[in-house]
């Protein structure tokens, strides 16, 4: 074989490969089954290799990737270049490798600084998750919006799986003992919300069972009409007083109780209307009856009035119902008889009350002693020339005599 020599390598007649370094030849391997040529492009591609893996470190630094994977990378370049294996600038490798490896430093300590406030900001985010989680566990069940909260439930935990899998991760003895109370609030919530939606599968199904007896007894109804309101209007007492289902399905089981209701109804409905029509005759009886003694608000003396009433009130009855949309009408003139007729009693019977005449009567005498007094003290003070005394009196004397005046003409 013959020999072949580069800036960096070379090759003797035996096939083994050299590399300069440092000024000497120092062996790299050998490559005795082929031409010079081979062995050297061996050796010089596994150089290329390296350099590449050189330069891939130097840009992952350059681009401030993860320094903990860079270091891996110099440990490994370092270890492989400590024993020439390939052919090329070895030292310049080093070096580069060296250079690379001294900027590890401050960025281990800056992305060191930066993750520890990463995992810190992720914290406390699994922390606000959990404490939203237990916050809703904390609620007293029968205050409960189960809709709204099962919807938040399911927004906190695939907001803790999203965290989980995208944020930066945490201590296992952290992350674990905040899962364990997320956890644990969410079961606590779980369960609350089995019990819950069971109490009321079994409150529907009595509200059901009870509710379906009465629409029974209801629809069994129809075939009396009419005569059969008084009866559902029981029935919807008892209704009233039943338990209270799901909305859905009370609401679907009143549709059929009231539905059982409005056949009763419009039974009811017919028979007015022709009770209505039937009773018309008797509504115009009754306006001219009232038209015909409404003198009686005329009347002052109670007496004759009090008899225009019973007269009155005789006539009316004999008459009969009207129809139901003259009932508020006609009532309301009739009271206006009796109110007025009241009225003139009360005033009789103060006009005429015995008590009150007696004490009245007791009034005037007094009334009538203390004026006969004052004339004598008047005549007195006159003949003893007291003008002041006289004039006092006098007005005394004769206000008392109006009071006389008016009281006796009561």
């Amino acid at each position: 074989m013959s020999e072949l020599a580069t800036e960096w390598g070379r090759v003797d007649s035996s096939g083994t490969v050299f590399v300069k370094l440092d000024g000497d030849w120092v062996t790299v391997g050998s490559f005795p089954d082929g031409t010079p040529e081979e062995a050297l492009a061996l050796y010089e591609k596994k150089h290329a290799d390296l350099e590449a893996q050189v330069v891939l470190a130097e840009q992952r630094l350059k681009a401030g990737a993860n320094a903990k994977d860079i270091g891996r990378s110099v440990d490994k370049l370092t270890a492989e270049l400590a024993t020439p294996g390939s052919v090329g600038d070895i030292v310049s490798l080093r070096a580069r490798v060296v250079a690379v490896g001294e900027a590890l430093g401050p960025m281990l300590e800056a992305q060191r600084a930066e993750r520890d406030k990463a995992q810190a900001e992720a914290i406390a985010h699994r922390e606000k998750l959990v404490s939203s989680m237990e916050e809703l566990a904390g609620v007293d069940a029968a205050q409960i919006r189960w809709k709204d909260t099962t919807a938040k439930m399911t927004e906190l935990f695939t907001a803790w799986q999203e965290h989980q899998q995208s944020g930066p991760r945490l201590p296992k003895a952290t992350g674990d003992e905040l899962w364990k109370r997320f956890r644990a609030a969410r079961n606590r919530l779980d369960k609350a919300r089995r019990n819950h939606f069971q109490e009321r599968d079994k409150a529907n199904k009595e509200a059901k069972s009870v509710k379906r007896e009465l629409i029974d007894k209801a629809e069994a109804l129809a075939p009396k009409g009419a005569d059969g309101v008084s009866q559902y209007r029981e029935l919807l007492e008892q209704w009233k007083k039943a338990p209270r289902a799901s909305r859905s399905v009370d609401d679907a089981l009143w549709s059929k109780f009231k539905a059982a209701g409005d056949v009763l109804y419009q039974a009811k409905t017919a028979n007015d209307n022709a009770a209505d029509e039937a009773n018309k005759e008797n509504g115009e009886a009754k306006r001219a009856l009232i038209d015909k003694y409404s003198t009686i608000l005329d009347q002052a003396d109670y007496e004759a009035a009090s008899q225009a009433l019973r007269q009155f009130h005789d006539e009316f009855k004999r008459i009969g119902p009207v129809p139901r949309a003259e009932v508020k009408t006609i009532d309301q003139k009739v009271r206006a008889f009796d109110a007025h007729v009241k009225a003139l009693h009360e005033k009789h019977w103060r006009d005429n009350d015995p008590e009150k005449k007696a004490r009245s009567n007791s009034f005037l005498e007094q009334l009538t002693e203390q004026i006969a007094s004052l004339e004598q003290r008047i005549a007195e003070a006159d003949k003893a020339g007291d003008k002041a005394l006289v004039s006092d009196l006098t007005a005394e004397r004769d206000a008392k005599v109006s009071w006389l005046a008016a009281l006796g003409a009561q």
